[in-house]
């Protein structure tokens, strides 16, 4: 076979266009960051990030969820906190009422009961960012009329939010009403027929009639009832707010785990990399050295045989 100096310049060419393609492919990693750029690269290493990868992505989607559990929650455990404080105070004023007691002094005590009916008002009938009531179920109404009465259009419904999978946590709570038709919250409980409005205004009648027998009786049996059932609802709705935490702290972990691990598949190392870089650019410059110098001759040797007669 003759080697003639086309020979060598097809040659040359071939190699620099393939130490090229080489450089290329170390630049990008080193700038991205990525071994693997494409599927061809490695596939069962891309084929194993990928499904990595949608795993993070479901983790992210749980993550996000869990940020809107946990205001949520925590909407309803500081309502629940709130209520429980009014509630307890009512019985503080109750637990204060004596027999030697004027009606204007019972009296003045209905105004502060009355206050603390308006403060419940204001707490169960709590909007949120998006204009609907929190405590009112599906029916988007208030739980207690401006007169300080249930409101029937009201519901039970509640709603809950996975924060992982089979992992759902209730974010709503519903106020519930004696009805009719009755429903079941943290103001009106069927089972023991405890009714958290009605002990507060009852109590406020009763102080305003000067019923001290009441007061000191059914007025205040019923108010403990009362606040045994919201503090049960503090008690669960701070377990709700704790199972989300819980479970945002899973979500980081297990999301961080994940990330390692497609890193670990798919990032390139960046100093074996800049080694191979040089290594590869020094080869390429010698190889256009050597080059050069075949080519030069090549044409000296040209040039020799078309002067030679």
């Amino acid at each position: 076979m003759r080697v003639t100096a086309s020979t060598y310049t097809n040659l040359t060419i071939s190699s620099s266009q393939s130490a090229q393609a080489q450089l290329a492919t170390l630049q990008q990693e080193i700038s991205t960051g990525n071994s693997i750029q494409s599927p061809s690269d490695d596939p069962s290493l891309y084929s194993e990030a990928a499904q990595d990868q949608n795993t993070l992505n479901q983790l992210d989607a749980y993550t996000q969820a869990a940020q809107t559990a946990t205001t949520m929650t925590a909407q309803n455990n500081t309502a629940m906190t709130s209520l429980h404080q009014i509630v307890a105070q009512a019985g503080e004023y109750l637990a204060g009422v004596t027999s030697n007691m004027t009606p204007a002094q019972l009296q003045n005590v209905g105004t502060e009961m009355q206050d603390l009916v308006t403060q419940l008002t204001s707490v169960v009938n709590q909007k949120g960012s998006d204009g609907s009531y929190l405590f009112g179920g599906t029916s988007n109404v208030a739980p207690v009329t401006s007169s300080g009465t249930y409101n029937t259009g009201t519901n039970g419904s509640t709603t809950t939010i996975d924060v992982q999978a089979n992992n759902p946590v209730q974010v709503s709570i519903a106020a519930g009403s004696s009805g009719p038709p009755a429903v079941d919250g943290f103001l009106y409980d069927s089972a023991s027929g405890t009714d958290v409005l009605s002990a507060l205004t009852q109590a406020v009648s009763d102080l305003n009639s000067g019923n001290v027998t009441a007061l000191q009786g059914a007025d205040t049996t019923a108010v403990n009832n009362a606040l045994t059932l919201v503090s049960s609802y503090v008690g669960s709705t701070a377990a709700s707010m704790s199972a989300v935490a819980t479970a945002t702290t899973q979500l980081s972990q297990q999301s961080t785990s994940e990330e390692t691990t497609i890193n670990g598949l798919v990032q390139t190392n960046l100093p074996t990399a800049s080694v191979q870089l040089q290594q590869l650019e020094m080869q390429y410059q010698a190889s256009l050295e050597a080059a050069t110098r075949v080519m030069n001759l090549s044409i000296l040797n040209y040039m020799d045989q078309v002067s030679t007669p």
